[in-house]
């Protein structure tokens, strides 16, 4: 019956791995290499090194504006300073993966190949139940990863369509700006930036490609690192939050007819090995993530409260920056939802935990049974949550504090506007 386990976890992987093609590529154009096992050497290191130095070139581009903009209303450098706060997420999270992504493949591959569940041992003990268990696990695992695919496609979606209206839009005002209004015409590039020594050149040749690659690399860093750093988040976050699900459901039948009296210590020690594996692998989700998770609030913050800002101008003068905006907010808004969201996820189901190995008719058991118990009790009393530094944690009410605060900044830019 173990290897029937291990027939289900091997069918899985190749599952999986089908599934997360479109990602590995993304991730591997951000020049992270989460598919392979990767030495400190990988070449596609250099490839990482270089949208790092590129992007930084944008980013010094675009509080050129925001300076050469300083005397203007807050509205004309909103832009600038929205997507320049993005930049700095998605070049920071670059700089990490660029040191610590053969932890991330660890990380990554032990949800895709289901490690923390081989060699787990009960299925290798005299109990009647063994297809029923497998079942229950299998429904589990596919409804994870089902979960996972959704998110997935859906960020993927939202952070490209950001980025596409960004990297496209340009080219098209700048058309018809040049051809239809040229008294109107300003440069416009795929990031609100300016290059001062190449301003007057307007659209020749080849200054404007120059321009157009340097903001069109850190366009699409933005939405490209967003999805590989994020989605791994997804993978291992909701992976963690199934071996603790499984962990319940296992726990379920530890004192059912079809296990006898003298397995279910055995049993019980399976699955008092199956939450230490799952707390080591948070405690390795949580180290990894703790501190850029950190970051991420905080600047989200400050884009959320832009975005909104800009997108009600927009809504009043400009309908097309108000688009932009609206697909910004979308994929600034789901990036912090994402870490809050599944942070959740992990809180809800430790939460369970306690009630899971109490809830068994364990007065009826040997004394042996009763203090495992005990001793699991209260090892479980004690809530997991995915910390944000040692500030906060990852939760839906850190999610609702986070859009409480931007809207709060977004009615006083508002009215600091509005007195302008």
């Amino acid at each position: 019956m173990s290897q029937m386990l291990k027939a289900l976890l091997l069918e899985k992987q190749l599952e999986n791995n089908k599934m997360l093609n479109i990602f590995y590529r993304i991730s591997f154009m951000t020049g992270v290499n989460v598919k392979y096992q990767a030495t400190f050497k990988d070449p596609v290191k250099l490839w990482n090194g270089f949208l790092i130095i590129v992007s930084l070139i944008g980013l010094s581009a675009q509080y050129c504006l925001v300076w050469n903009n300083r005397s203007e209303p807050f509205a004309e450098s909103a832009d600038a300073i929205c997507t320049a706060n993005q930049a700095w997420i998605s070049i920071l999270k670059l700089i990490y993966l660029l040191f610590v992504q053969h932890e991330f493949y660890d990380l990554l591959h032990t949800a895709i190949n289901g490690s923390l569940l081989h060699d787990l041992g009960i299925f290798d003990l005299a109990i009647n139940s063994k297809q029923y268990l497998l079942k229950e696990i299998k429904t589990i695992l596919n409804d994870s990863w089902l979960h996972i695919k959704h998110q997935l496609n859906f960020f993927t979606f939202s952070c490209m369509m950001a980025c596409g209206f960004y990297m496209f839009s340009c080219i098209f005002a700048n058309y018809y700006f040049t051809h239809i209004q040229p008294q109107n015409f300003t440069l416009q590039l795929p990031m609100p930036a300016l290059f001062p020594m190449w301003h007057d050149y307007g659209m020749t040749w080849p200054y404007y490609p120059i321009q157009y690659f340097i903001t069109g690399v850190e366009n699409s860093i933005c939405g490209m690192c967003a999805v590989c750093f994020d989605g791994i988040f997804i993978v291992i976050v909701v992976h963690c939050s199934a071996l603790l699900e499984i962990l319940h459901k296992l726990l379920e039948h530890v004192c059912d007819e079809e296990i006898p009296q003298s397995e279910r210590v055995k049993y019980l020690l399976c699955c008092a090995r199956l939450h230490e594996r799952t707390f080591r692998y948070y405690e390795k989700i949580n180290g990894m993530y703790r501190t850029p998770s950190l970051a991420q609030c905080v600047l989200s913050m400050l884009v959320l409260c832009v975005v909104m800002f800009m997108a009600n101008v927009g809504l009043e003068e400009d309908i097309t920056l108000f688009v932009k905006m609206l697909c910004f907010l979308c994929a600034a808004g789901l990036q912090i939802g994402i870490y809050c969201y599944n942070g959740q996820k992990i809180i809800t189901q430790s939460e369970i935990s306690p009630v899971a190995w109490y809830s068994s008719t364990w007065y009826n058991e040997s004394e042996q049974f009763k203090y495992i118990v005990n001793m699991m009790v209260l090892r479980t009393n004690r809530t997991l949550y995915m910390q944000v530094s040692g500030f906060t944690t990852m939760s839906l009410m850190t999610l609702a504090s986070i859009v409480q605060t931007s809207g709060s900044y977004f009615l006083l830019l508002k009215n600091l506007s509005g007195m302008d």
